[in-house]
């Protein structure tokens, strides 16, 4: 197969998930250009990721024994893959002015994983061709989603909690780098533990659509539907996020 089919191919499910995730920002929905951007630089995080685990990985996967597997899991592919995912939101999407809510960080994170994901959709399918693919649609791209969402939501925590706690950034990026690593690792055994990707998987996507969820409710642009106070000049019932009223026109003070 030429390789402009195959990129098609590989590209397909990546953007498709995308598109899904980013309807789940309703209420201040972000700029594509900044999407767009996120995505490209998760698939350029793949080169620092790709050259860190050849460096500290210099032994086939396919070949390693238990511990050698362990260590490569744990201490190498996690870390290095989700540090690189982190790095494609921060030095673009968590300096934008558009971040200014807190499902903003969980859909920078998981789109810069959907960029980083297809790249490597491209070189699976390319070695062991587009069967792969629908495979990969599932464990790559919502496995890799599922890890960044992780570290998405604490960032979105770090910055929008009071105190702000920018220990939580790295509380997430613990948490998904284990995350990564225990899901890498029960398939590298290539035994009867591989079958636990499954409800590692069904565990990270209930995690990703709950906080999502979460998050989206927390938007300081969510519209209210409860009359919380009357208007000082005519007494009209005015919604809590109105900035005047629409019966007389008085401007609130805020």
């Amino acid at each position: 197969m030429d390789p402009l089919s195959l990129l098609a191919i590989a590209f397909a499910p990546g953007l498709l998930w995308v598109w899904l995730f980013y309807r789940k920002d309703k209420y201040e929905p972000e700029p594509k250009k900044l999407i767009i951007i996120t995505f490209i630089l998760g698939i350029v995080a793949t080169i620092p990721a790709g050259i860190l685990n050849t460096l500290l990985l210099p032994f086939s996967i396919d070949q390693a024994g238990i511990l050698l597997l362990f260590f490569a899991a744990f201490f190498v592919i996690g870390p290095v893959e989700e540090i690189s995912k982190y790095m494609a939101m921060r030095v673009y999407a968590l300096k934008s002015k558009e971040f200014d809510e807190p499902i903003d960080a969980m859909l920078y994170s998981v789109v810069a994983a959907l960029g980083f994901a297809t790249f490597e959709n491209f070189l699976y399918i390319s070695q062991y061709g587009p069967s792969l693919i629908l495979m990969r649609a599932i464990t790559g791209c919502l496995g890799h989603a599922g890890f960044s969402g992780i570290v998405g939501y604490y960032v979105g925590k770090a910055k929008f909690t009071s105190p702000k706690n920018n220990n939580l950034v790295f509380k997430g990026l613990a948490i998904a780098a284990f995350s990564h690593g225990l899901f890498n690792f029960v398939l590298f055994t290539q035994t009867i533990l591989a079958l636990l990707f499954v409800p590692l998987l069904i565990v990270l996507v209930y995690f990703l659509t709950k906080r999502l969820g979460e998050m989206s409710s927390a938007s300081p642009f969510k519209p209210s539907d409860h009359y919380d106070f009357k208007c000082p000049k005519c007494k009209n019932n005015v919604l809590s996020s109105s900035n005047f009223c629409p019966e007389c026109g008085f401007k609130f003070k805020r």
